[in-house]
């Protein structure tokens, strides 16, 4: 009697031990299943998000270059950047830019096009905005021989800008220095060339900076005077452009040029002048 009661109480427990077991291995199937299903979808998602890009190979500067440089092997390196970046005009090679000058300041990983660079070696290149510094503007006033220093300006000096306004009469008109200390860039077509910024033209460099502070260019060493030239190329700001435009476009104004000593740059303050002191009645 007591091994049948014995053997009934077990059999219930070997039921539970079963279920328990069989619950532990659809557990661990379920969650096999469920992990596998969600790596496929993780892994669909990414692949589809994943959209090839299409690059160009670009030359670029390798570090800040200035203005005027020739550009050398050492500066230089080809990069890949994305097809929409790529810059029309850029360079494909190294060799297609070496021995170039620059035309404006680079900073390292800029993209280097046509337009920033001349198109010759800089002792072919007759650029004038090679010589101007940055900032700088090319201006050309109307010239005649008496106004300009009866024709004895070279390119390199330095001049005043005196302008005359003509009154209704002799009394009437001023004169006044509207601008002092102002490189001339050229005569005609006769102008300043550019100096490359390289060691090894860093004397060529030094002689243009006593010539003028900030303006890249030195004296062809056969230059010639041009007497006959009308126009005169000054170096100018932006503002100082301006009122030489304005100066220009009135025709009751006369715009004459004083030459510089070579070292003398210093700026006065001068007042206008007029010729209403010799109509006075006291000199009648």
């Amino acid at each position: 009697m007591a091994q049948a009661v014995a053997a009934s109480g077990t059999a219930p427990e070997g039921r539970n031990r079963l279920m328990i077991v069989a619950a532990v291995v659809f557990g661990l199937i379920f969650a096999v299943l469920l992990f596998t299903a969600l790596q496929s979808r993780d892994g669909g998602s990414s692949s589809s998000s994943v959209v090839p890009i299409s690059t160009a190979d670009t030359l670029v500067v390798t570090r800040d270059v200035e203005a005027n440089t020739i550009l050398t092997e050492d500066m230089l390196a080809i990069q890949a950047v994305p097809v929409e970046q790529a810059l029309t005009g850029g360079y494909e090679t190294v060799e297609a830019a070496v021995g170039l000058p620059v035309r404006f300041p680079l900073q390292a990983g800029e993209q280097v096009t046509d337009i920033k660079l001349a198109l010759s070696t800089i002792q072919d290149e007759d650029d004038l905005a090679l010589v101007l510094a940055p900032g700088e503007r090319a201006f050309a006033v109307g010239a005649s021989e008496n106004s300009a220093v009866g024709g004895n300006l070279l390119p390199g000096n330095l001049v005043d800008v005196i302008a005359v306004f003509e009154g209704e009469t002799p009394e009437e008109t001023v004169t006044r220095t509207v601008l002092q200390n102002v490189t001339v860039l050229a005569i005609a077509q006769e102008a300043l060339e550019p100096v490359p910024a390289s060691a090894a033209a860093a004397e060529a460099e030094a002689e243009a900076e006593e010539i003028a502070t900030g303006i890249q260019g030195q004296r062809s060493s056969e230059v010639e005077r041009q007497p006959g030239a009308r126009s005169v190329t000054l170096a100018v700001n932006p503002e100082q452009a301006q009122l030489l435009a304005a100066l220009q476009s009135q025709s009751g104004v006369q715009i004459w040029l004083a030459l510089r000593p070579v070292d003398d740059t210093e700026e006065l303050g001068l007042p206008g002048t007029n010729l209403s002191p010799f109509f006075s009645p006291q000199l009648q």
